[in-house]
């Protein structure tokens, strides 16, 4: 594990050997599923689809679909479709790899602002539904994945919000599944949907998520974000347990750990469950030195590879651990690596093979479905 160049190809090395199952075979519920990303800015950043290795992923969804007038829509189409043609690189992909399965990932945290609008009434929910499955036929998806982020509350500002999301989100997914099922037996194919949920206090009260995961083929659960450069102070990006010894605020109930737990309390079966595992790394600059900077104060947001605050997790590997007058440390509670520089308070929270061999024990000793 520890040898692993590439941080998604030890998770498909760890899958095939722990499970002993192959990931050119999803024909059961019980294979892991192995869900990886595909963005649609990839392009501008220097990798098409076709450069992805399908050997190593089970699905890919595609990041992300917007919704206007009601109806599922590309959300760039002058970039996404005419200037780089992704969608037609991804068929490329799954020509290659048959046992490929692609997702139109709807929404995300930019693009959430009117799902609790095409959630609402029956007919804006099947205008929504009828849109999804035009969508994926057109343009040669498997199926339909939604990141509603999120129902109720605690979403970007200006999303439309309601306390009856809580049920409409359940409505809207069964929509879009009887629509799905509908056009799957004319196309002789089975039509996937799924969802990705949040990791806050609040989300698994604000939805109805027993019935949710009796809906959708699976269910992904963004287990990352739990710190970053938009908190004061300095913190684990994805902690498998909580550190008692530095928390602060709501930090004991916030980990991974405590998130699969009550989901799955929550009604979801584990084995429908995939848990996410982030590919990168957040950053903040002049933090207080103690306990080498973990959830000290600091002064906002550090160096970026694209953007302050954010770092692509092979750019923290070549240039910061242990390098550059970082240094890498271990923190046995959580289970996490970070990265801190003593003389100028820079502290990188991340990932790398040690953690995610912590997270894919953890994973299995709960039965989960997969990882994302």
């Amino acid at each position: 594990m520890k040898s692993c160049r590439f941080l998604i190809a030890c998770v498909a090395a760890a899958f095939a050997v722990s499970f002993n199952a192959s990931a050119h075979d999803t024909s059961s519920q019980s294979d892991p599923k192995i869900v990886a990303y595909y963005i649609a800015w990839g392009p501008t950043r220097g990798y098409q689809a076709t450069d992805m290795d399908g050997t190593l992923v089970t699905h890919i969804n595609y990041a992300f679909a917007d919704i206007r007038g009601g109806k599922i829509v590309v959300a760039d189409p002058a970039t996404e479709i005419t200037k780089y043609d992704n969608f037609g690189k991804l068929r490329q992909l799954k020509k290659k790899h048959p046992h490929l399965k692609t997702l139109i990932s709807v929404g995300g945290w930019s693009l959430s602002k009117e799902f609790s609008n095409v959630a609402l009434t029956p007919a804006t929910r099947a205008r929504f539904a009828d849109s999804g499955v035009a969508f994926v036929r057109k343009y040669g998806f498997d199926g339909v994945d939604i990141d509603w982020e999120f129902p109720v509350s605690g979403g970007a500002p200006g999303n439309a919000e309601r306390p009856e999301d809580k049920q409409n989100y359940t409505l809207l997914m069964k929509a879009l599944r009887d629509k799905l099922n509908a056009a799957g037996k004319k196309d002789r194919k089975h039509y996937l949907l799924t969802t990705a949920i949040g990791i806050s206090p609040s989300f698994l009260p604000n939805t109805e998520m027993d019935k949710v995961a009796g809906i959708v083929d699976f269910v992904n659960i963004m287990t990352y974000d739990f710190s970053g450069p938009w908190s004061k102070y300095a913190g684990h990006l994805a902690p498998l347990h909580a550190d008692p010894s530095i928390a602060r605020d709501n930090a004991p109930q916030l980990s991974v750990s405590s998130a699969v737990d009550k989901t799955i309390e929550a009604g979801v079966p584990a084995n429908k469950l995939v848990m996410g595992f982030p590919m990168y790394g957040y950053s903040w600059k002049n933090c207080g030195a103690a306990n080498h900077g973990q959830h000290q104060d600091c002064g906002g947001k550090g160096q970026g590879t694209w953007e302050e605050g954010a770092l692509d997790s092979s750019d923290i590997q070549a240039r910061l651990v242990n390098k550059n007058g970082f240094t890498r440390y271990w923190n046995d509670v959580t289970k996490t690596p970070f990265v801190f520089n003593a003389e100028t308070g820079e502290f990188v929270s991340y990932e790398d093979p040690e953690s995610f061999d912590e997270k894919i024990k953890f994973l299995k000793s709960r039965q989960l479905a997969g990882a994302m």
